[in-house]
């Protein structure tokens, strides 16, 4: 859902599950929320999110 909004606010919240999930590839997470939420689009800006918060650790 962190990265469903994309908000910057919920970046620190994505880098600890991200972590917690040993993910470490923007595609890992964007599949790993496509496998949850069928349904729904992730915004293009979440990979921007994404690629900040791997870029920080």
């Amino acid at each position: 859902m962190k990265v469903l909004a994309a908000r910057r606010r919920d970046a620190d919240d994505i880098r600890l599950l991200v972590k917690h999930l040993g993910l470490t590839t923007t595609d890992e997470i964007l599949t790993l929320c496509a496998g949850i939420f069928p349904d729904e689009d992730v915004p293009p800006r979440a990979r921007l999110v994404i690629e900040d918060v791997l870029t920080d650790r």
